[in-house]
């Protein structure tokens, strides 16, 4: 299901990805070649309505990923969620000092493409 324009509705409330984890991070191609990131979240709420999701970005237009074994990979602690400019970006280490995307915006993705899988 494609949510690219209903993602920023659909994970409020309940549905929040605040306290969730992330199981898996997979780097593919598409059947054009194009690179696609797949993410896998669980340990949703027992009220929401996900127990487990897979988010599919596609038409990537930028990522950055860091990752350190020093900590815990990876628990959602804090997370930005914008729809722009057609296109759709997750930061999951935001600089909460700016609404916006920011230059200070770690662990993202800016893609055109999102679908709930």
């Amino acid at each position: 299901m494609d949510i690219t324009q209903t993602a920023t509705e659909t994970f409020i409330n309940n549905n929040s990805l605040i306290s969730t984890i992330i199981e898996e991070i997979k780097l593919s191609k598409d059947e054009f070649g194009e690179l696609q990131i797949q993410i896998t979240i669980s340990k949703f709420s027992k009220k929401s309505n996900f127990s487990k999701i897979n988010l599919l970005f596609n038409d990537i237009v930028e990522f950055n990923f860091y990752y350190n074994s020093d900590y815990n990979f990876y628990n959602i602690e804090d997370y930005k969620l914008l729809y722009f400019n057609n296109q759709i970006y997750l930061s999951l280490d935001p600089d909460q000092s700016i609404k916006d995307k920011s230059e200070h915006d770690s662990d993202f993705i800016l893609a055109k493409s999102l679908k709930l899988l």
